[in-house]
């Protein structure tokens, strides 16, 4: 089964390399960014631009809503971790002052799934930790070069890294300083790489912006601001979450020093609040605040969510307890923990063991640490691929779409989807999924 949504004209081959060069091409262009794609697809998913633009501005119109609703639930910090019944020790960043908020949604990267009725946002990734943005723009850029360049390809999409670098261009206006950008990340969490071109393609990317640019390892990251004294860098990319840096035995402490020094990190702290998916269970369950258009959109493009505690709820217009319900009709359901990345023990329903499935919602309902969705029946999109022998053929797969928004602006779209017949859990880390690109039909 297809969607009209997908429905768009047959992409012209005339101007596609052959085969061979075409995943040469590919594979030279990813090489120690992401993992290889076997089988090969021989095209990205391309979109009419009316579906393409959906993608955008659905997701910018769910951000303004996340937003607003984890900033009103506490007039604070501490107050939002509270609300969240968050642990705070996730949460050690914040800085003062207007600038906190003000670059809090600034990157962002929702997880969309296609049902009958068209998109639906499953889960909403914000902050600069967020991974896909360097794979999309290398991976985009070389559909582009296999389709005949710019002025051939049959499609067109924003660049993610040029997008990105307009973030900082604001940023250094905005704060009234030198226009120079410290990448803060690591290597460790480039699963083996055996160079950081990864994070030289970003350096290179600010670079060409007009932008002084450096990357660093935390352990580098005061010698190379020259701290202590006024940082040589005042606004950085935070290129790590706090869970993975911890999981290396990395040392906050740097962080924290170069951050009171006055480097600003973008995205700054609030973001990780804004992206616990319990925020996105309030935004369905709806907020007084919320206008009819909110709820329309609500309505529309989020798939019922809730977060798991022992109270009654409303589920396709009759009254239930929620724990009842989730143990009643697993199939329907899909589970997730607040926070949480990678769809690191994301139970569906469906597909899981009935013991696993009642621990783990009685444990929720208890700890009130998960949220549940309603599960979203994908419809097939079709994809051409290439074998061991170079041989092509078609086969339906289920994407899963990743838009970036950067300061309200697309910025290309990272999709992922299993190999034909593959099944469950569609997440590159863990379950194999290929990685691709969306781009919108000239």
């Amino acid at each position: 089964m297809t969607t009209q949504w997908y429905a768009t004209d047959p992409l012209p081959t005339g101007s596609r390399v052959a085969v061979p060069a075409l995943v040469e091409g590919l594979t030279r262009a990813m090489d120690d960014i992401a993992f290889p794609m076997d089988p090969a697809s021989l095209r990205p998913v391309v979109l009419s631009q009316q579906s393409y633009g959906e993608l955008f501005t659905a997701a910018s119109a769910l951000l303004r809503l996340l937003r607003r609703t984890l900033l009103e639930s506490a007039p604070a910090s501490a107050g939002r971790i509270a609300a969240l019944g968050a642990d705070e020790h996730l949460y050690p960043l914040f800085i003062d002052g207007e600038v906190e908020e003000a670059f809090a949604t600034c990157i962002a990267r929702p997880d969309v799934m296609v049902d009958a009725t068209g998109p639906k946002f499953v889960e909403f990734n914000i902050g600069a930790g967020i991974g896909g943005v360097v794979d999309t723009a290398l991976n985009s850029a070389a559909w582009t070069a296999a389709y005949g360049g710019p002025e051939l390809a049959p499609f067109t999409g924003p660049d993610p890294l040029a997008v990105r670098d307009e973030i900082f261009v604001r940023a250094v206006r905005e704060l009234g300083v030198a226009p120079a950008v410290a990448i803060v990340g690591t290597a460790r969490d480039l699963n083996g790489s055996r160079t950081t071109r990864y994070y030289d393609v970003q350096v290179d990317s600010l670079r060409n912006r007009g932008m002084k640019a450096e990357f660093f390892e935390p352990e580098d990251l005061l010698e190379g601001l020259g701290l202590p004294g006024r940082p040589r860098y005042e606004v950085g990319l935070r290129h790590f979450t706090i869970p993975e840096w911890r999981g290396h035995g990395i040392d906050l402490a740097p962080v924290r020093t170069a951050l009171d020094a006055g480097c600003t990190l973008i995205s700054t702290q609030t973001a990780y609040l804004i992206s616990n998916k319990k925020v996105l269970g309030w935004v369905s369950e709806g907020r007084p605040w919320m206008t009819e258009q909110d709820r329309d959109i609500v309505d529309r493009y989020l798939p019922w969510t809730r977060v798991v505690s022992d109270r009654a709820t409303r589920w396709q217009g009759s009254s239930y307890v929620l724990p009842e319900l989730l143990l009643d009709r697993p199939e329907e359901f899909v589970l997730k923990p607040a926070v949480g990345m990678k769809a690191q023990d994301v139970l569906v329903g469906r597909d899981c063991d009935a013991e696993l499935w009642r621990r783990t919602v009685t444990r929720a309902a208890a700890h009130e640490d998960h949220i549940v969705q309603q599960y979203v029946v994908p419809v097939a999109c079709p994809m051409e691929f290439a074998d061991a022998d170079g041989d092509t053929y078609e086969a339906d797969v289920l994407p899963v779409f990743s838009p970036y928004v950067f300061d309200g602006k697309p910025g290309g779209c990272m999709v992922r989807y299993l190999p034909p017949g593959g099944h469950g859990v569609v997440s590159i880390h863990g379950h194999g999924a290929l990685p691709s690109v969306a781009l919108a039909r000239r």
